[in-house]
């Protein structure tokens, strides 16, 4: 496998036409389903003018024909960069543009937003539309190009011209994160960095045809990328989780025994919510053989409970940031240590632990994990390319007298919230634009929700009234779950607004905490 889009031609010669590939809530592609509409699709994009190198946005719910856009996009060399479903159009046009998408994949709903605004430069597919639009989506049409899927099941595959051009190192994709200036920045990466951490896990997971993936992680998430290009390139089946199921524990027992998935992969707060709702999901998902979770430390109180719910299942805690993907595991074993490690270097990582000078530092003694090895990225779109070979994750972590890499904490006011990654000034950025917001700090609270410490400049705005401004700003698991109202907020000694200060010194008077569920 050279490129990304290789792991359905692997998959397809070691299972067939007939096998099945994807399934939805609404439609099942098989093996050779879905390489038609891969290169039916590459066509269309092609007489788009797309060309390798281009970036074209994935801006729609899970499916099998977005699943099939995907893989097309790297069929020809160009980049796909999907967006959050749940963002707010403002985000969706700051990432478009920074990235100067050419295509954007979307569906009518999505598309009716640009009915008063042209996306200049950017043609639209929208997978949804058999050939009609419907009325506001009609009305986005009138200044702005798009396609329909009825467009692209009328492209000839033969029309389809192969580009010899195409390089492993040349990128694959952009997923982007939470950026420290309150502008998302988009991560680069490679062919090369996507198939070594996916040949890896062929390696150290061993699936077979048989199995059954399940792709709980929404795809601008690069958890993702397991649950897709392992189960493609293995010829086994990959079953999308539907956003609106996906945070719904009870649906995602029956939906992981109804539909016999073996190999499940999330983030631990998915486990934790399935445990709580059915105390018989280890009996009603037996066939369970593989769980893997990462994105956010999994406490070992409820690591425990799954494991006594699954004994004979493999057990594996996966650790990396979206800059180097999997770059450590640890394979829990049937008795769960009392601190839980993140393993051994993975996907032909070194990892080491170095000082603020980039130093390797000794043994049990914390510093920044620091990374080595084919996934590292070579840096975010539009600024330079990185020259270094090592990567700073940011995070604070040590090796052990057993020689396992141990995770601390990170270093920044970057946090994890429900897998994913928040840079707390992206949030303070657009509570600072609600025009009552004075001054404003947010922390992660014990809950591990997202608090908002303000001052208002008149009468304080409710938690469901700056919930619903984020909303307009920020996707839904970056809003504040409580709010607490302040007087002035704490400053150290150069002035400046303090957050160690904030549990210190909490508001004394004329002040209130309010509670999520707004």
């Amino acid at each position: 496998m050279k490129i990304l889009s290789d792991v359905l031609t692997t998959g397809l010669a070691k299972v067939g036409d007939h096998a099945l590939a994807v399934t939805d809530s609404f439609e099942s592609y098989s093996y050779g389903e879905l390489s038609l509409s891969v290169t039916q699709i590459a066509v269309l994009l092609q007489s788009k003018g797309v060309e390798p190198g281009d970036r074209v946005g994935i801006w729609a719910d899970k499916s099998c024909r977005a699943l099939a856009a995907m893989l097309a996009v790297t069929k020809l060399g160009a980049v796909y960069v999907p967006i959050d479903p749940m963002n707010p159009m403002v985000r969706v046009d700051i990432i478009r543009n920074d990235c100067a998408m050419k295509v954007m994949f979307t569906t009518q709903t999505k598309f009716s937003q640009y009915r008063e605004q042209c996306a200049e430069g950017c043609h639209f597919v929208v997978l949804d539309s058999e050939g009609e639009f419907t009325a506001p989506a009609a009305k986005a049409l009138e200044i702005n190009q798009a396609s329909s899927w009825q467009d692209i099941k009328r492209c000839q595959p033969s029309r389809l011209r192969m580009s010899t051009a195409v390089s492993d190192d040349d990128l694959a994709y952009m997923l982007y994160t939470s950026g420290s200036t309150g502008v998302p920045k988009g991560v680069r990466t490679s062919h090369t960095n996507a198939l070594a951490f996916v040949k890896w896990v062929i390696e150290k997971v061993k699936p077979t045809s048989q199995d059954r993936f399940s792709n709980h992680a929404p795809w601008h998430f690069d958890l993702s990328v397991l649950d897709i290009y392992v189960a493609l390139a293995t010829g086994a089946s990959v079953h999308l989780v539907s956003e609106l199921d996906s945070y719904v524990p009870q649906k995602l027992v029956n939906f992981i025994a109804e539909r016999g998935i073996t190999i499940w992969y999330s983030v631990p707060t998915a486990l934790t919510m399935m445990m709580n709702a059915d105390p018989q999901f280890g009996e009603s998902c037996k066939q369970l053989h593989t769980i893997i979770f990462a994105g956010e430390a999994f406490d070992v109180k409820s690591l425990k409970a799954l494991r006594a719910q699954f004994p004979s299942s493999e057990l594996f805690n996966f650790y990396g940031p979206t800059e180097t993907n999997v770059c450590s595991y640890y394979k829990v074993p049937e008795v769960v240590p009392e601190e839980l490690p993140i393993g051994y270097a993975a996907s032909g990582a070194r990892i080491t632990i170095c000082n603020e000078e980039g130093c390797q530092i000794d043994m049990g003694k914390q510093g920044f994990i620091t990374v080595i090895g084919p996934t590292v990225f070579s840096g975010y779109w539009g600024r330079e390319t990185r020259t270094e070979s090592a990567y700073n994750t940011g995070d604070i972590g040590y090796i052990n007298e057993l020689g396992e890499l141990m995770y601390v904490g990170r270093q920044d006011h970057m946090v994890k919230v429900k897998g994913y990654r928040v840079h707390l000034g992206e949030v303070e950025r657009a509570l600072y634009q609600h025009p009552a917001i004075k001054e404003c700090l947010v922390v992660l609270s014990e809950a591990k929700t997202l608090e908002a410490h303000i001052v208002t400049e008149s009468d304080p705005p409710s938690l469901l009234t700056l919930k619903m401004h984020c909303a307009k700003r920020l996707p839904k698991y970056m809003l504040p779950e409580q709010i607490v109202y302040w007087d002035a907020l704490p400053r150290n000694r150069n002035g400046k607004l303090s957050r160690q200060s904030l549990s210190e010194s909490r508001p004394q008077q004329a002040t209130a905490t309010v509670q999520g569920g707004a």
